[in-house]
C-alpha cells in the first residue's frame, strides 16, 4: 500500500505540471511548427554498432518510458565508435530525445553532461534556445494537444512509427520566452518534490524486497 501510494503521488506531481501548462498556455494562439523551433530534427544512428560489456552507454526507447533519460543498459560502445557516431547527433544539455517506435511519444530533456548514444528509434531535437525553452517544449509534447498530434501522425499497423517528417509538422503554442522560463522554474520546484518521493519509494521497495527474500527466498 505504501509503494502504491508513493507511485500515485509521483503521478499526481506529473499531473500538476500538465495542469499548470494548460493553465498558463492553454489559450495561446501563436502556434508554430516545430521545424521552425529546432535547428536539428533527426534520429539516432542507423548503423549497428559493435557492442561491448562496458564503456559508453547506448540507450533504447525503453530508456525514455518515464519521459526522462535513464542510462541503465546492457549495451555499451567504445570511445572510438562514440567519436565516429556522435558527429551526426552532437548531444548537448538542453537537447530533447523523443521515442518514435513502439512506446512512442515519450520526450526527455538531456540534463547531464555525459557521453551516450542512442538507437534510430529515438528522434533527436535541438531547440533554438532563443525561441523555445527545452523544458517548455518537453511539456508541450506531453500536453493533451501535443500527444493528440503525435497520435494522429503515427504510421504503420504492426509496428507503429512516428516518422521524422511527421514530427516536423507538429504545431507548438509559443508564448514569450519569459513565460516559458517562468514555467521552467515551476517544473524544477515540482521535480524537487518528485526526487524526494522517488527516493522514499526506492527505499521502501528495497525494504519490501529484503523482507520477501528473508521470509520466502
Amino acid at each position: 500500500n505504501i509503494i502504491n501510494s508513493k507511485k500515485q503521488e509521483l503521478q499526481l506531481l506529473d499531473d500538476l505540471i500538465k495542469a499548470r501548462f494548460i493553465e498558463m498556455f492553454g489559450d495561446c494562439k501563436n502556434m508554430i511548427v516545430i521545424s521552425d523551433l529546432c535547428s536539428v530534427i533527426t534520429d539516432g544512428t542507423h548503423q549497428s554498432p559493435k557492442f561491448q560489456y562496458e564503456g559508453i552507454p547506448f540507450i533504447f526507447v525503453s530508456n525514455l518510458v518515464n519521459n526522462t533519460i535513464t542510462y541503465n543498459t546492457e549495451k555499451f560502445i567504445s570511445n572510438e565508435t562514440y567519436n565516429e557516431l556522435i558527429k551526426r547527433t552532437p548531444i548537448e544539455i538542453g537537447d530533447i530525445l523523443l521515442s518514435t517506435v513502439g512506446s512512442y511519444g515519450h520526450p526527455a530533456v538531456v540534463t547531464e553532461k555525459r557521453k551516450f548514444l542512442f538507437q534510430r528509434h529515438i528522434a533527436y531535437l535541438k531547440p533554438k534556445h532563443e525561441l523555445i525553452n527545452s523544458f517548455y517544449l518537453h511539456s508541450a509534447l506531453l500536453a493533451p494537444d501535443g500527444q493528440y498530434q503525435i497520435e494522429k501522425r503515427i504510421k504503420g499497423i504492426a509496428q507503429k512509427t512516428l516518422n521524422l517528417s511527421e514530427i516536423r509538422k507538429i504545431m507548438i503554442p509559443l508564448p514569450s520566452i519569459e513565460q516559458q522560463n517562468q514555467f521552467e522554474k515551476f517544473i524544477h520546484q515540482v521535480n524537487k518534490s518528485k526526487v524526494a518521493v522517488q527516493k522514499s519509494l526506492d527505499e521502501t521497495q528495497m525494504l519490501f524486497d529484503s523482507l520477501m527474500q528473508k521470509y520466502f527466498g
